[in-house]
């Protein structure tokens, strides 16, 4: 491959860190088989062992050529947004009488990294059984870590009569006045079903709406019903849709 031309894929440090294999991700969105050979040239002079690959759903060379190639789907990528409406205080309305939505504290980590590690088994790394599962469940554990630690704006808990989290959702905005992001939103397995999620969500809607976001988006997974079905009923679109692969060499 020449010097002069931009590599097809680029190697993931912190995943690679994490994972203790070496992984990168295929920078385009769309394939053909010209390139896919580009992509086994470059995973190879790199030794790569697991490349990442988002495509676009609407291209079916893409599609076929992923699959000719050995990647194999392990997610459905949805994207949901809507618009920002002023904060009308609606948390409460979601809350069982006994629980209550307060801004999280780092004394709340370690009960919130024991939710973060069973509370997403709907994400991709769980369904790729190359990833040990008790390092996927890590994996979570320290993403709601550092979205406390900082990385999030904001992270809202769900709190329990003894004030022990519940649930969690944290929220990014890179400035005001730009477009929100939901960020990680997770529920403990005893307390699903009593509105927490709503509740938690409805929390950060009010957040952003002080904040005077110009939209928010979240995403979650296609096999996520419950989820995609939360969001929209408070008021949450398709936005978009992609196709994550994995690909394994060695």
């Amino acid at each position: 491959m020449s010097a002069q031309t931009e590599a097809p894929c680029e190697l993931l440090p912190w995943d690679t860190d994490f994972f203790g294999c070496r992984i990168g991700r295929v920078r385009t969105d769309m394939l053909a088989n010209e390139l896919a050979l580009k992509i086994d040239e470059w995973s190879r002079d790199n030794h790569i062992q697991c490349l990442y690959f988002l495509a676009r759903p609407d291209d079916p060379a893409t599609i076929r050529t992923a699959e000719a190639h050995g990647f194999g789907l392990v997610d459905v990528r949805l994207t949901l947004d809507r618009k920002v409406r002023p904060a009308q205080g609606a948390t409460c309305r979601q809350l069982p009488p006994d629980a209550v939505i307060r801004p999280a504290r780092l004394e709340d980590l370690p009960r919130l990294q024991g939710i973060a590690r069973t509370a997403h088994g709907d994400a991709r790394f769980f369904n790729d059984a190359h990833f040990p599962r008790p390092r996927v469940e890590e994996f979570y554990s320290v993403w709601i870590t550092v979205e406390c630690e900082g990385r999030a704006q904001k992270v809202f808990v769900a709190a329990g009569p003894a004030g022990q989290p519940l649930g969690y959702v944290s929220c990014h905005l890179e400035s005001p006045q730009s477009k929100g992001q939901i960020g990680l939103v997770g529920v403990a397995h005893e307390a699903r079903g009593k509105g927490l999620g709503s509740s938690l969500v409805l929390a950060a809607l009010d957040w952003f709406a002080a904040q005077r976001a110009k939209g928010i988006a979240v995403v979650t997974q296609g096999r996520n019903v419950a989820a995609q079905r939360l969001y929209q009923s408070l008021g949450f679109l398709t936005a978009d849709l992609r196709l994550w692969y994995h690909k394994w060499y060695g």
